[in-house]
């Protein structure tokens, strides 16, 4: 494959979670929260507020993904047309940076993800108890998305180390 067919097999899977972010947040997110709404348990109330952050997140970074993935792809292309190398090599250097913040925010995930999990067992209040079970989907939320994309990262960085001119 050449470093094109690279760049567009990257993109367009970052296009597809981006895709599946939306629709998760639409599809279960959005009708789980309105179903909390109405239901009067104080757990499921407590709940409300990080799975309205989750589906914020997802709805604004899916539709990141979306809108800037292609128009990446199409600006990166046309610097490839004129200088292959120079390319190449900011490509590896932005994605060892974005290597790097994955990595750290994967760690930063999985930590809040247990504090939250401790807090639903230290604090006896529903209200309490529910705002950390929300916290602790909304962490393993973010903790998914940013392994899917890290993962195809890695192999899109393995693919450009390759390149050698």
């Amino acid at each position: 494959m050449d470093f094109i067919q690279h760049l567009q097999t990257w993109t367009k899977a970052d296009i597809d979670q981006g895709k599946w972010m939306i629709g998760i947040a639409i599809i279960i997110i959005l009708p789980v929260c309105f179903l909390f709404a109405k239901n009067g348990n104080l757990l499921q109330k407590g709940m409300l507020v990080p799975l309205g952050l989750l589906f914020m997140m997802n709805l604004g970074y899916g539709g990141y993904l979306m809108f800037s993935r292609p128009k990446y792809r199409e600006q990166t292309k046309e610097i490839f047309q004129t200088n292959p190398q120079e390319t190449i090599d900011s490509e590896l250097i932005k994605t060892k940076s974005d290597h790097k913040s994955y990595t750290i925010t994967k760690y930063i995930w999985a930590g809040l993800l247990i504090l939250s999990v401790g807090c639903f067992f230290m604090f006896n209040k529903e209200y309490i108890q529910g705002l950390s079970l929300g916290f602790t989907v909304m962490f393993l939320g973010m903790l998914l998305i940013d392994v899917f994309l890290h993962q195809r990262l890695k192999i899109y960085m393995r693919d450009l180390s390759g390149y050698g001119f």
